[in-house]
């Protein structure tokens, strides 16, 4: 099987963990067969960028990063037109290129439609390739800043054309699925879930401590409710204070004057951006995971904690009640602080009421590489055997 991924979000040197979850299901599918992911950086029509492409191979895994040259004008109209314009034209030379060395691929593989998506419209008509689309945006939930229906018309009317020619359209959760069979009118959708790589969270006995360890892993936007997350921990500190809490992502300024203001400096603390190594070791010395955004998808980083075994307390928004329940975390309701911080004193005055070995199977044996790339493997057959 020849197969084709082109990814709308990528890690790249603009955003080096934009899409880190998409390259995580291309070394998933990657343990079943070669993938060709090629990448075009969308630096944008507000940088001027030069030309050059980095290559990576990992296994059956290949990956083209491509910057191309744009010089801006400074007129903001123009330079929009012009990046476009040249976006698709630099995408549609690597595509030729790509063709003649290595012949055309059985599928291909968008990951967000826009832009990526558009070159496997033209792909479709000029060669007749079938290709699948991923989403993996929450943008389709009317609670999103930047929701769908604020997107210019270009945004709108194209990510409509892509979705509707996919042979099939797959999300990461059932939630988001909904949003957009009904916005759509999808003929065929599948739900495959993010991955985890099991040989780097598992879960890992922890030696007993008196301070109870939360964590937090996330980018800091303000979706994340991160503000809400301190708030609520000052609230816990006056009926215990055998806590901690370990924020990890970038630090940001009004958070860390947030937390001078509370005086918790010795109970939350920053490590900064860390590597994907370093986030797992601060899941295993954790008790606990806490998410409290306004609105999610499926995030990684709870499933992630989950492999961990670590109960995790999340607001039940997107795809999230999907992956926790009664047995390994507790949903509560979003941007509701009196429901976050009782269900934080119920797992901390109850630790033991959930299993973390448990807790650590259960996900395990869902969000490995090899049950999820199999799942994809089932939908490219399915769009080849058509």
């Amino acid at each position: 099987m020849k197969l084709l991924w082109l990814t709308s979000w990528y890690p790249d040197a603009y955003e080096p963990t934009n899409g880190d979850f998409v390259q995580r299901h291309a070394k998933a599918v990657s343990t079943l067969t070669n993938v060709d992911v090629i990448h075009v950086a969308q630096a944008g029509k507000d940088k001027s960028h030069l030309h050059k492409v980095v290559l990576n191979d990992e296994g059956n895994l290949h990956e083209a990063i491509h910057y191309f040259d744009f010089k801006k004008t400074g007129i903001a109209l123009i330079d929009k037109i012009r990046y476009n314009k040249t976006y698709l034209r630099y995408y549609k030379n690597i595509i030729h290129q790509y063709i003649q060395e290595n012949g055309k691929p059985d599928v291909v593989h968008v990951h967000v439609p826009m832009k990526a998506g558009l070159i496997a419209l033209w792909l479709k008509k000029k060669l007749h390739i079938p290709y699948i689309v991923s989403e993996h945006s929450s943008l389709y939930l009317k609670i999103a800043k930047d929701n769908f229906d604020t997107r210019s018309f270009y945004f709108r009317n194209n990510t409509k054309k892509i979705f509707q020619q996919a042979a099939l359209v797959t999300n990461v959760s059932l939630a988001i699925a909904k949003a957009l069979q009904q916005r759509f009118c999808l003929k065929d959708l599948h739900i495959i879930p993010n991955v985890v790589d099991t040989n780097h969270f598992y879960f890992k006995p922890k030696e007993k401590n008196k301070t109870f360890r939360w964590l937090h892993v996330s980018t800091m936007y303000p979706l994340k409710n991160v503000d809400k997350i301190i708030q609520t921990f000052a609230l816990i500190d006056k009926q215990r204070d055998d806590w901690e809490l370990v924020l990890v992502g970038p630090i940001k300024t009004e958070y860390k004057n947030l937390i001078e203001d509370l005086q918790l400096q010795s109970k939350i603390k920053f490590t900064g951006e860390v590597s994907y190594e370093e986030v797992t070791h601060q899941m295993q010395l954790a008790n606990a995971y806490i998410m409290f955004s306004q609105h999610e998808n499926f995030p990684c980083t709870i499933i992630e904690a989950l492999c961990c075994g670590l109960p995790v307390i999340s607001s039940n928004v997107g795809g999230i009640s999907e992956a926790l329940n009664d047995s390994n975390g507790i949903l509560v309701e979003a941007n509701n602080t009196k429901e976050l911080q009782a269900a934080i004193l119920s797992l901390m005055n109850n630790p033991a009421q959930l299993n973390e070995e448990k807790i650590a199977a259960e996900a395990s044996s869902k969000y490995n590489y090899k049950a999820v790339a199999q799942q994809f493997m089932s939908a490219y057959r399915s769009v080849i055997n058509f």
